[in-house]
Parts: C-alpha cells; structure tokens; sequence
C-alpha cells in the first residue's frame, strides 16, 4: 500500500463477535479450497491509474478497499470517486487509513471517521501498519490501541490490521484480539502468520496483478474462504444506544514474550 508522506480484542459488539467468528471458522474450513475458489479483490489509491470498476467486477474481482486517509490531516483526492463508483459496480467496498506513528492515535481515528461513512453491508475499515516513522507519538502500542477503539466504537465492528509479518514481528510484538489479519508477502505459496495470529483473513500476495478494467498493475488479495464466508465480514446493521452511538468497552494491547 502508499503512504502520501516521505519519510525513510475481545470482540465487543454482538454481531461483530458472532459474524467474525464465524468468518474465521468458515475461512479455516476452506483451507482446501485452491485459489480460483477464493474471492479475488484489489486495494487502490490515488496512485494507481484510473480503473475501470465494470470491469474488474465482470473479470471476477468481488471486493476492494480504497486509500482514504493518511495521518491526521491528510484525504487521498480519489477517495470519494473510487468509493462510489466500486459500489455502483457491484464490488463490496472498504476504505483504509495509512498510519502514521509520529502523529497521534486517536486524532488519526477523528480524521478516518470524518471522511469514510461506512454503511451496513461495506467491509469493516483498515488500518495499515507497516512502518515506524520518528519521532513515535507517545507509547507506540497505546496510540495504536486508541485508535482500534476509535474506529469500532463508531463502526461497531473491529477493524482490519493489514501489516507484514517481518514489520509486526519486530516493532509491535502485540495481540489485539478480534482484528482481523490482512497479511501482505509477496513470492510464497502461503503467507506467514505474524505473531498474535493464528490464521490470516485476507492475503495481499501481489502488486503487479493486472486483472481486466486495471490500466496498470495493481495490488492482488485474496480472501481465506469463500464467497459465502466474505459475505459475513461485512458490517452489520448497528445496534445503537439511546444516544445513537454503539456501545462497545475499550480495550488495552496485550504484550505477548519475545520469541
């Protein structure tokens, strides 16, 4: 995925506690299934030339999730087209957020919220994690835990980590449990599992992938489980409190022994 800038759980609510587990026993029992089984899917941002989202879909590809935020104060430009015109071709659609480790956890969350309007039926949102950029805000693990909280006490459902395992292994070391893995190594026949982990949910294993609608190549994903299995993993209709929000309790980063 891209960075704009240059620089060198216990699941808590209901449906998503019930959904993701059965996502993930559904994604286990497919561990059979040959690659042409499991749904294909993209990630874009405003680097990528412009795609032709009929296409992709009418070539196979059946999820995305767009670049839209970047840090505290930064919006990808082709957020808001890319958003809808993925949905108007019948792809299931999800945005993500770059973070940033200098700037601080929960005012990446505000900026993420503000501009991404996830509805019922979109992919959970996605925090992408792959590298430490000095000076670090605070104490890594608990901005980053506040910014987990941030997203699913307003989308009510625990948010996608989507990192490297050589990255995790080294700067986090931590267990968020309930976040869904979404592991980027490319060149292998099976992605390794970072630690915290037993199994990964989404599986980005290319960036030069060129399905049909793409003008350029493009990162390729793959999902652990099948079309049905994907369906769950969507957001679920709110169960709201009297004020509207969703009730959820925070939760802290748990620090697992070093290898």
């Amino acid at each position: 995925m891209w960075s704009t800038r240059l620089s060198i759980p216990v699941l808590r609510h209901p449906l998503a506690r019930w959904g993701l587990l059965l996502v993930w026993w559904v994604a286990g029992m497919a561990g059979a299934a040959t690659p042409g089984d499991q749904p294909q899917g993209v990630d874009t941002s405003h680097h990528n030339t412009a795609v032709d989202w009929t296409a992709l879909y009418a070539g196979g590809v059946r999820f995305v999730f767009i670049k839209a935020t970047d840090g505290m104060d930064y919006l990808d430009p082709a957020f808001a087209d890319n958003f809808r015109a993925a949905q108007a071709a019948g792809l299931l659609r999800g945005g993500y957020h770059f973070y940033e480790t200098n700037d601080d956890g929960a005012a990446q969350a505000a900026w993420f919220i503000r501009h991404v309007d996830l509805q019922p039926g979109d992919l959970p949102p996605v925090v992408d994690i792959e590298r430490i950029k000095a000076p670090v805000d605070g104490d890594l693990h608990t901005q980053f835990a506040a910014f987990l909280n941030a997203l699913e006490a307003h989308y009510g459902q625990p948010a996608i980590i989507y990192t490297g395992p050589d990255f995790w292994n080294h700067a986090m070391r931590q267990h968020f449990p309930g976040h869904p893995l979404w592991v980027a190594q490319y060149g292998v026949p099976a992605p390794t599992v970072p630690d915290g982990w037993s199994s990964w949910t989404l599986w980005q294993y290319t960036e030069t992938w060129q399905p049909p609608g793409a003008k350029a190549p493009i990162d390729g994903n793959v999902f652990n489980g099948d079309a049905a299995s994907l369906q769950l993993l969507r957001l679920p209709s709110k169960s709201a409190g009297a004020n509207g929000a969703v009730k959820t309790s925070p939760v802290s980063p748990a620090t697992k022994s070093p290898r």
